[in-house]
């Protein structure tokens, strides 16, 4: 018997929570055991247009602002018509739409979800830790989520379900022809996949390439730094690396649907942020062979070994990330040592391991009396 889920999502933009979604929904379908279908809570986006084209049914509720209440309208009436065994709503807004309608919608089991550790806006974590009670329990990418969820308010049960990817799609991937690159070919690259947000402190990334190649440009004439990806920062971060007096050493990429490309031109990945609930940037750069950089945060601490597989600066700074640039592109043996130890981490990350995860967590509840 096929039973049905449905995915809430506050967006389909670019990012990395809608992309999991799409791995998750892809994976239940082709197992065949869920039907899974996707709601946005805005327009279904470039994500939900990918959605569709792997034969998954969206949604979209095309909310204009956080208290259109005709959104809550069309999602009820989207309930009624589907009648899904389970919810999952991914992201506080959803989370919270999902749980506000809960009452008036059929019953089902409504499970949260949430994909970051950022610690602004304060109220998106209270609102989680009022509303984390009333669902039959919480799905996060690492135990660091959980935890910080915990400390605002209690609820029934928590899951970890690590994301996934598609390893082999990183690992044998070839890397954009030097011809099409936007740097010199010997170029060293430091490079950075993901949304332009202020959250990822990509600044800090540009002011520590600055600190080494204005501090010695002899040394570190061929250090360059490519940003793939697309964000409300790329203006602010423009007019800093032109300020430094590296503009002609910042590449800025655009966004990509073939990561696997650009990844393969990096020397280093490098992840400022310390906010990250999980790090799928992280895993991609380990499955393509790329040595990781990243700040120590909790999340990140549950899948990188320092010096093992992946590098860790103790601080966000520019100073700690010009350092940590130099000791790994100065030193040979330490990057086929995080190659080495990155290229067994990845084996626990595969976009099957996910969904198996995920079918794990819906069965426990598919068989349960449902739950408001």
């Amino acid at each position: 018997m096929t039973e049905k889920v449905v995915f809430l999502i506050t967006d389909l933009e670019l990012g990395g929570s809608p992309l999991v979604v799409r791995r998750i929904c892809r994976g239940l379908r082709e197992g065949g055991n869920w039907r899974p279908t996707v709601v946005s809570i805005k327009s279904p986006g470039v994500v939900g247009r990918w959605i569709r084209h792997d034969g998954v049914d969206v949604f979209g509720l095309h909310a204009h602002h956080p208290r259109d209440w005709s959104a809550a309208r069309r999602w009820l009436g989207l309930l009624h018509e589907i009648r899904p065994q389970v919810v999952v709503s991914v992201l506080i807004h959803a989370n919270a739409l999902a749980a506000a309608c809960a009452p008036l919608a059929p019953r089902c089991v409504y499970l949260q979800s949430i994909h970051t550790l950022a610690p602004e806006p304060r109220w998106h974590w209270r609102l989680q830790g009022f509303i984390a009670g009333r669902c039959a329990g919480i799905i996060a990418p690492s135990r660091a989520i959980l935890r910080r969820i915990a400390a605002f308010g209690p609820f029934a049960q928590g899951f970890v379900a690590p994301n996934g990817i598609d390893l082999e799609r990183f690992t044998r991937a070839a890397a954009l022809p030097p011809e099409k690159r936007p740097w010199p070919v010997a170029a060293r690259v430091v490079g950075y996949i993901g949304r332009f947000d202020p959250v990822k402190r990509l600044d800090l990334l540009i002011r520590a390439a600055a600190r080494l190649i204005v501090g010695d440009y002899t040394r570190w004439e061929n250090l360059y730094v490519a940003l793939v990806g697309y964000g409300p920062e790329e203006k602010r971060l423009r007019t800093l690396a032109a300020r430094l007096g590296i503009a002609s050493h910042v590449a800025f990429c655009g966004p990509t649907d073939t990561p696997e490309i650009m990844y393969k031109c990096f020397d280093v990945l490098c992840l400022p942020s310390i906010v990250e609930g999980f790090g799928m940037t992280i895993i991609e750069a380990m499955a393509a062979g790329v040595p990781v950089l990243a700040c120590r945060s909790p999340a990140i601490e549950e899948i990188i070994i320092h010096g093992a597989n992946g590098w860790m600066v103790q601080e966000a700074s520019p100073h700690a990330i010009s350092n940590g640039i130099a000791h790994i592109l100065n030193n040979a043996m330490l990057c086929e040592r995080l190659k080495v130890g990155a290229g067994t981490t990845v084996l626990n990350f595969s976009a099957e391991k996910m969904v198996a995860g995920y079918e794990k967590i819906l069965k426990n509840f598919s068989s349960l009396p449902p739950s408001r």
